[in-house]
């Protein structure tokens, strides 16, 4: 007995809780010889036949399919018997996903290389012994007669059906039918049902199967199987018939057809001199001769390597997309290393101005695929994409599959509600897990909760489970094959099939993923060029790097908006270090994260003066860009390759080992490190110094040339900021349309910087922001119960003349009456003159502007009007802040005539004097009894929490509000216990 069929796994979702390893592990624990995979897709098909391969079983790979016959609708086994067999399943997964197709007996006997087993009772087998026997051996036979390669599967897991198995089992035998061991796995364990149970109640399926459907031990299954032997005899031959095999193809890439008719590699060359010579004319850091021999070395090592037509892929649709006058990133990841990527245009980056490493990018002494992330705008990268499926073909290019897993935090709400779990302590329990440090402490504190703790326990078995399929947020696989003959697929997003493998498994494979990155800071670069003279994709590239007013914005860490330097602490960063270089940026980028933020001060110090040595002089060239600290990755190579003397290509073996922290590489690697240091002049005792030093530094480096990419888009946002405030002001506020809490920051940051906001109007304002008068004029689209269709109604219609009164209004669009009432509250409709109490009733009572006046003298006539706090309030709730009724509208001169400032960005510990609003107030007693306030506040620029404590709160607490401006004074103070700012009040006095 080595086995069973019918094994199943986490990847059939939200009905079964076992995790593909576990399953593994399990079997393997138990001395299985063989594992199956049996579920209804094939999720979880490649890393099964992996794990198989790393534990040393048998790997039995089948899939459960839907078929009819003659009317009857059921279910099927197949398994793969060789390698052959495994793209017959991946078709007919990929037909079912993508027809949800039934599929009849002869069609399936079309398919080579399976074995076809038949379920138990979701058989037409089944079913057919309930008429009679004969029927049953009839049925059987004509199985077996259309499918040639058949056999009956038999159960025994729910004893009901024992009696059924018995005779199924005694009919095969005496007409010489192969019987087979069917253990479906559902559950891990035999006290899991609960946990399977709860994942088909948040699935809401309705057929829980009761039953021993665990993994079973050799002895379990044995006692289970007890008087059917000769099903495991049948077994093992099956087993023993089936070859072993992992899918995997060489590169699977299209050849790029080109005009001339010359081969990919003549091509790509023609292309890069090319290329390299119009961008060195416009501007260069070396000589021509450098870049050509740069050039030739990196092409010899492309086409060495097979990748000229990946290169040409690229560049054709990175030329599609600026031909379309699509923004393209200016580069991201290793490939800014890259040389060719730059003469072909992908990357925007000269590796040579920034001292970038081709071997980052590819190794000849590693062959790994190469991987050209490319940036466009989010609004564009899927008009890219449909070039590539439309240039290359529909089966020739997919999404990848991405699972969504249970945590326990967040599923704790859906095992509460199937596990009837009381709400009031469903909510306690959840309230304490946003707190808990860990799972252990959560259980903790419930342990003596039967109820609590039982949740808890699913909770933590679910963990990691996968939840739903999605789609890999950037990766696309392209391939010269058809897919389906490589993968299993299924239907995708925006019209492209899905291949049902994770990336990794993709990869291993040797599927050549391609990312395409949808962007939003490059949408609003994309359109502030088109709204600046002489500004379109291909200019901005070449702004100058050295501009002043840019500079100035980066050192007053005016950097709202800024793609990466948009954070309180890397403002700070900013203040200090005082930017003066785009490598001041890079640096930034590079050091703001955990681990090299330790250096950051150090930096800064160095940077602005502070005396430093070098760990050796020979190093200086290397490490003065980053004064004397290693910083990036490409510093590690460059010291093993001039320092000891090893090629690039082991420089990037060395820094990758010693990132890892893998003792015995790091071991293997100082040995080969020292080595070439003897080799190159050096003492043993310098090169084991040096190797310290790298690998003190390792875990810290950074890819260089992925910060120099973004450092440039970083630069171009801040370019475009300093330089064409409004126009950029307004791209920012259209990319967080939606949004209110956002739409008020900025807006509110605008107005600080002179920027005047109009409020909505319905015969001036479009469906987003807008220049308009002296500042920009706030869209229809933004006002809470306006929705894009009505916002397009109003602004379309406003082609034929604009809107006269609101009696024009209602007559030439249907709009119901919530959509008149946000047009009223948010100042839509001011231009007609009326107070808002008027033009309310108006639209209520459906009577024109001064009907119910007739027969009076109008000149007389006043109009009532709602008070000012009731109109600041629905102004808020209509636009998300306030405009009209704006306690900030002249700040900057409030700020003189009371001595006040901003409370952003200013360090701790210091006094504080600003103008703020209370948006939260929660009034609070402490231990002794004493009443305080805690709750949040804003200056117009930032949000903040505060604390009055007892003494200050007994004599301000009666004049506190959130309608009113108030002049406060207080200490910017730290919280260790949340981790950030927050500032105690001493002093409150209402403006």
């Amino acid at each position: 007995m080595s086995g069973f069929l019918y094994g199943q796994s986490e990847y059939n979702l939200l009905e079964n809780s076992i995790h593909l390893t576990n399953l593994i592990g399990k079997l393997k624990e138990a001395n299985y010889d063989t594992a199956s995979l049996t579920d209804s897709n094939m999720y979880g098909a490649y890393k099964f036949l992996n794990l198989c391969k790393q534990n040393s079983l048998k790997a039995l790979l089948g899939l459960e399919i839907k078929i009819t016959n003659k009317g009857f609708d059921s279910k099927i086994l197949a398994y793969a018997l060789n390698l052959d067999g495994y793209k017959a399943l991946v078709k007919i997964s990929s037909i079912d996903k993508i027809n949800n197709h039934i599929f009849t007996l002869e069609e399936l006997a079309l398919y080579k290389g399976l074995y076809f087993i038949s379920t138990f009772e979701t058989s037409e087998l089944y079913n057919s012994l309930l008429k009679s026997n004969d029927d049953f051996i009839k049925k059987s036979f004509e199985y077996k007669n259309i499918l040639k390669h058949f056999g009956i599967g038999i159960s025994l897991q729910n004893k009901s059906d024992t009696q059924k198995a018995r005779t199924m089992y005694d009919l095969a035998l005496e007409n010489n039918i192969s019987v087979f061991p069917l253990h479906q796995t559902l559950y891990e364990e035999f006290d899991d049902f609960i946990v399977y149970e709860s994942l088909k109640k948040i699935g809401q399926f309705s057929d829980v199967k009761k039953g021993d459907y665990y993994i079973p031990s050799k002895e379990e299954l044995s006692e289970e199987f007890f008087g059917f032997e000769e099903v495991f005899s049948n077994f093992d031959k099956l087993a023993n018939y089936v070859e072993d095999y992992l899918p995997h193809v060489s590169i699977s890439l299209p050849h790029y057809p080109n005009e001339l008719n010359i081969s990919s590699k003549d091509y790509l060359r023609e292309l890069c001199f090319k290329g390299v010579k119009r961008r060195y004319a416009k501007e260069h850091s070396a000589s021509f001769e450098q870049y050509e021999q740069r050039l030739n070395y990196e092409l010899s090592i492309i086409s060495k390597m097979g990748y000229d037509d990946y290169f040409l892929i690229v560049w054709d649709y990175v030329k599609y997309a600026k031909k379309q006058g699509y923004m393209v990133g200016p580069g991201r990841g290793s490939a800014c290393g890259s040389l060719v990527a730059y003469s072909l245009g992908i990357t925007n980056v000269d590796p040579l101005k920034y001292d970038l490493l081709f071997e980052r990018f590819l190794n000849p002494e590693r062959v790994t695929m190469p991987d050209i992330d490319m940036d466009f705008p989010d609004d564009k990268r899927d008009l890219v994409i449909t070039y590539v499926k439309e240039k290359y073909g529909v089966k020739k290019v997919c999404n990848i599959s991405a699972f969504g897993t249970f945590q326990i935090k967040s599923s704790l709400r859906d095992l509460g509600k199937v596990m009837n779990v009381e709400s009031r302590r469903l909510n306690v329990l959840i309230n304490i897990a946003s707190t808990a440090q860990s799972f252990e402490e959560l259980v903790d504190k419930f342990k003596d909760n039967q109820d609590l703790y039982s949740l808890l326990k699913v909770a933590k078995k679910i963990e990691n489970l996968p939840r739903h399929i999605s789609t890999h947020a950037a990766g696309i696989i392209l391939s010269s094959d058809d897919l389906d003959d490589l993968t299993p697929l299924q239907q995708g997003i925006n019209n492209l099939l899905q291949a049902q493998y994770e990336a990794t498994d993709l990869a291993d494979i040797g599927l050549l993923k391609m990312d395409f990155l949808g962007i939003k800071n490059l949408s609003i670069v994309d359109n502030c060029c088109k709204e600046i003279e002489g500004m379109d994709n291909i200019s901005i590239q070449y702004i100058p790097l050295n501009d002043s007013k840019t500079y100035k914005l980066l050192q007053d860490a005016d950097t709202l908006g800024i793609f990466q330097l948009e954070s309180v602490g890397i403002r700070k960063v900013l203040q200090k270090l005082h930017p003066t270089t785009i490598d001041d940026i890079v640096a930034v980028l590079a050091l703001y994260r955990p681990g090299p933020m330790d250096q950051i001060d150090e930096f800064i110090a160095r940077k602005h003066g502070k005396p430093f040595d070098y760990i050796h002089k020979d190093l200086a060239h290397i490490l003065k860009s980053t004064y004397g600290i290693i910083v990036y990755q490409e510093q590690i190579m460059l010291i093993a390759h001039d320092f000891a003397g090893m090629s690039l290509g082991e420089a990037d073996l060395l820094r990758r080992a010693v990132s890892k922290k893998n003792k015995d590489l790091l071991d293997a690697q100082r040995e080969s490190f020292v080595r070439h240091c003897i080799n190159n002049g050096y003492d043993k005792n310098v090169g084991n110094e040096i190797y310290d030093y790298i690998v003190k530094f390792a875990s810290y480096g950074f890819n260089k040339s992925h910060a120099v990419g973004y450092a440039l888009l970083s630069y171009q946002m801040a370019y475009l900021k300093a330089n064409y405030f409004k126009i950029f002001m307004a791209h920012i506020l259209n990319n967080v349309i939606g949004n209110p809490s956002l739409i008020s920051q900025y807006i509110s940051y605008a107005k600080t910087r002179g920027i005047k906001v109009y409020p909505p109007s319905v015969n001036d304002s479009n469906l987003s922001f807008t220049s308009y008068k002296d500042g920009l004029i706030f869209p229809l689209l933004q006002i809470h119960g306006i929705g894009f269709v009505q916002a397009s109604n109003i602004v379309n219609e406003r082609r034929n003349g604009k809107y006269k009164d609101l009696s024009n209004l209602k007559n030439r669009l249907n709009l119901n009456q919530n959509v008149l009432e946000a047009l009223v509250y948010s100042d839509a409709l001011d231009i007609f003159n009326h107070t808002k109490k008027h033009l309310l009733e108006e639209a209520t009572n459906n009577i024109s502007a001064y009907s119910k006046y007739l027969g009076d003298d109008i000149i007389n006539i006043t109009e009532s009007e709602f008070d000012d706090l009731t109109l600041k309030k629905q102004e808020a709730k209509y636009l998300g802040l306030n405009i009209i009724y704006d306690n900030f509208k002249n700040i900057n001169l409030m700020h003189k005539n009371y001595n006040a400032n901003y409370i952003s960005l200013k360090a701790t510990n210091t006094k504080i004097r600003s103008l703020v609003t209370f948006e939260s107030i929660r009034d609070i007693k402490t231990k002794k009894g004493d009443r305080m306030a805690i709750g949040t506040l804003t200056d117009s620029r930032s949000e903040l929490g505060f604390v009055i404590f007892n003494r200050a709160y007994e004599q301000f607490n009666l004049i506190l509000n959130q309608e009113d401006l108030f002049l406060i004074e207080g200490t910017l103070t730290y919280n260790k216990t949340y981790n950030k700012n927050e500032l105690q009040i001493d002093f409150i006095q209402k403006i």
